[in-house]
């Protein structure tokens, strides 16, 4: 059966059951039972497992008086190693993601900017829509008059940080999806190119 002609995808599907199965402080797995729209006036039942994910941030830091970029290397379960990365984390409740951002940077790396001379947001991207609501914001500080603060990482955080240049971070490998859409957005404003 050809499902594409037979779903009203105009009309918003319902939620016939959502239980939660799990639990655990940075997300829960819920189970959902969804009803799909036909254009026939009936509907599609469909079981769907979701990972509920708190939303977090990723930042891509750049010093102007230096001309580098922040970055990070820490243990990352899912490919179970130690990776590089951008100051990232999850953002609390009540708090805006601009805030975040800049409240994860001194905590993880202990750098706070004297001055921010430009913001880039990019705007918040699911990492994997199909089985989560896993969102983080992305943004790119450009800074100046870097003061270095104490590290404060959360409990069981073991957190590396060095800056380095802009052909350094290109040639790093950054895997995490979001982190490499900033460096590659990073590379595209600074050759100057148009999207």
């Amino acid at each position: 059966m050809n499902a594409e002609g037979e779903i009203d995808m105009s009309c918003p599907p319902s939620t016939l059951q959502d239980e939660q199965v799990y639990s655990c402080p940075i997300f829960s797995v819920r189970e959902k039972v969804v009803a799909l729209p036909k254009k026939d006036g009936g509907r599609a039942v469909i079981r769907r497992n979701l990972i509920d994910h708190l939303a977090g941030v990723i930042c891509l830091v750049h010093d102007l008086d230096t001309d580098s970029y922040l970055v990070e290397m820490e243990y990352r379960v899912g490919p179970d190693a130690f990776v590089f990365g951008l100051p990232a984390g999850l953002i609390e409740r009540g708090e805006e993601p601009l805030e975040t951002a800049k409240r994860e940077v001194e905590e993880e790396t202990g750098v706070r900017p004297g001055k921010i001379e430009e913001i880039e947001q990019y705007g918040a991207y699911y990492a994997s829509e199909g089985a989560s609501n896993d969102k983080a914001y992305l943004f790119t500080l450009h800074v100046s008059k870097i003061e270095k603060r104490p590290l404060r990482p959360d409990a069981g955080e073991f957190i590396k940080s060095a800056w380095v240049s802009f052909d350094n971070l290109l040639s790093l490998p950054i895997r995490n999806a979001s982190s490499a859409l900033l460096v590659r957005s990073e590379e595209v404003r600074r050759r100057g190119q148009v999207l």
